[in-house]
């Protein structure tokens, strides 16, 4: 597993700061080079979906830690399908962005 150099950093604000061509071995070849631009959107539509239940893993918390919640706060965020969403659109991502890492190792 590769070390972490900002581990108190959220994710997002790393893939939005990462710098595209720090691997050489991968950015010099041609033939990658479109690959590349499409895991860069995959690694950030994930961090978005991530984004999107790190939200609502929010509010759960303040409202879990709320000494006045009323039941009806928590029957509101039991029922938002918000959340399902971005589970459905994280694991799409997710799932895209490994098949195409797995095309950067085949073309290596």
């Amino acid at each position: 597993m590769p070390q972490r150099n900002h581990p108190r950093r959220r994710i997002r604000d790393r893939i939005a700061q990462r710098d595209r061509t720090a691997n050489r071995a991968l950015c010099s070849k041609h033939e990658l080079r479109n690959l590349l631009l499409f895991i860069d959107d995959d690694l950030r539509e994930t961090a978005t979906a991530i984004g999107g239940i790190e939200q609502f893993l929010v509010l759960a918390q303040e409202l879990l830690e709320k000494e006045n919640v009323t039941p009806g706060e928590l029957r509101q965020l039991a029922a938002d399908g918000g959340v399902e969403g971005q589970l459905d659109y994280l694991s799409e991502t997710l799932n895209s962005l490994r098949r195409r890492i797995g095309l950067v190792a085949d073309k290596l």
